[in-house]
């Protein structure tokens, strides 16, 4: 099963290992799959993740773009998961066509908000 030690320990080193940009894919015990953008928080209980939404990302409003010129503008949904219904992490570095329209790219922490 997959815990909190996992999130905090076991992937941020697997990220070191692979030395590239990846794209993780967690797939829920329900067959609902993830595409992580940034690990928010790992709990005791449950892991809270930045995920690719469906569709165009949403920006923030200019005002907060001009304040924050080299944070990201993108809104990304986030989905809180308790660790038992997690069945699988799928960390890759190869692309697909998805990843040439959007930017793909798991990272151990999120832009400032």
């Amino acid at each position: 099963m997959f815990d909190r030690a996992y999130f905090e320990n076991v992937l941020p080193d697997q990220l070191r290992l692979m030395g590239h940009t990846a794209r993780l894919t967690l797939t829920a015990d329900t067959g609902i799959e993830y595409e992580v953008r940034a690990l928010v928080a790992a709990h005791d209980a449950y892991v809270v993740l930045e995920v690719y939404g469906k569709g165009k990302e949403l920006e923030r409003n200019k005002r907060w773009q001009a304040e924050h010129p080299n944070d990201d503008p993108s809104l990304y949904d986030q989905v809180a998961l308790p660790y038992e219904r997690i069945a699988v992490t799928h960390l890759t570095a190869r692309v697909t066509a998805r990843d040439a329209r959007t930017v793909i790219g798991f990272q151990q922490t999120p832009s400032a908000p």
